[in-house]
């Protein structure tokens, strides 16, 4: 039981930090004009290329969490939305 929920915690930080590379990639490099998960899922495909723990992650999922991302705020000393919580997690 404690070896599941290890394991499962790592899937979670995995996905957590497959999240912010993601976006930090996008954000960097070229993020489509449009926010269609479908649309994020090809321009993530270099990046998954790239990537060597990309494989072990959805891209659709990633596509999903990444086309629900909130803005970011206008305070530039505001924290910047980050996700946690493993594929079925939120923005925070």
């Amino acid at each position: 039981m404690a070896a599941e929920r290890a394991a499962s915690d790592e899937r979670a930080e995995l996905f957590d930090l497959a999240v912010a590379r993601a976006d930090a990639y996008l954000r960097r490099a070229r993020r489509p004009a449009s926010d269609a998960p479908a649309d994020l899922r090809r321009a993530l495909e270099v990046w998954a290329l790239k990537t060597r723990f990309a494989s072990r992650i959805d891209l659709d999922d990633l596509a999903r969490v990444l086309a629900a991302r909130p803005a970011e705020p206008e305070d530039p000393a505001a924290p910047r939305p980050r996700w946690r919580g493993g594929p079925s997690g939120a923005w925070r």
